[in-house]
């Protein structure tokens, strides 16, 4: 399943997540996760893919906007909950894929991507599902924090309200 911002299927309920995770409100982020999950994997894996790519866009956007343009100026860092650095290797197999899916689209090379998101939802379960989405989810919104705070455009779509 591809989808489009044009044919928004999970999207909604993507959007409205962020939007909730970016005021604070994680209980009500879990519950539209919850209910996307419900769905099926076809939609968790879409979301996951449309976010990918969303992220990818904002993390080339970010690089354009430095002087030493290019994404490895530090946007790109996976830290464990003490802070610390964690290297890509140690990170959860399908965490590391979609962190990869993230790269691949922000390098212009769909076919990895496609690959990596495939790797990341391997075992088709739906718990993993939904750690993929969170993850991809909170990303998505502190990539979108970190634009606006340096007045890089963030895909319209991304923002409430942008489904017609």
């Amino acid at each position: 399943m591809d989808l489009q911002p044009d044919d928004p299927g999970p999207l909604p309920v993507v959007v409205s997540a962020i939007g909730m995770l970016r005021t604070g409100a994680v209980e009500g982020t879990s519950d539209q996760l919850d209910a996307l999950v419900e769905q099926g994997t076809d939609w968790v894996r879409a979301a996951t893919g449309m976010l990918a790519i969303a992220d990818a866009d904002m993390l080339c956007g970010l690089a354009d906007s430095t002087e030493d343009a290019g994404l490895d100026s530090g946007f790109v860092e996976v830290l464990a909950a003490d802070g610390e650095q964690v290297a890509i290797d140690e990170v959860a197999p399908p965490l590391r894929a979609a962190l990869r899916t993230v790269l691949a689209h922000a390098y212009g090379d769909p076919e990895s991507a496609d690959e990596q998101m495939r790797l990341a939802f391997l075992d088709g379960d739906p718990a993993t599902g939904k750690h993929v989405l969170a993850h991809t989810v909170l990303w998505t919104a502190q990539l979108m924090d970190v634009c606006e705070e340096r007045a890089v455009p963030v895909p319209s779509w991304l923002k409430s309200g942008g489904f017609a």
